[in-house]
C-alpha cells in the first residue's frame, strides 16, 4: 500500500457481537481460508454501507 494514500480506520466491536465478529475477522485475515473469504465476499460483498 502506498503510504501517501492509505488510510487507517478504527474498528469498534460491540460486546454482544464479539464472538461472531472475531470469527469473521479470522476468516477474512487467515492465510489458509482464501476460498472461504472468496465465497463470503461473493455472497455479502455488496452489502456494505460506508460513510467516507
Amino acid at each position: 500500500l502506498d503510504p501517501n494514500t492509505r488510510r487507517l480506520v478504527q474498528l469498534v466491536i460491540s460486546d454482544e457481537d464479539e464472538q461472531q465478529t472475531t470469527a469473521i475477522m479470522d476468516m477474512l485475515l487467515a492465510k489458509k481460508r482464501s476460498e472461504d473469504r472468496r465465497n463470503w465476499l461473493q455472497e455479502k460483498g455488496d452489502m456494505a454501507d460506508l460513510e467516507v
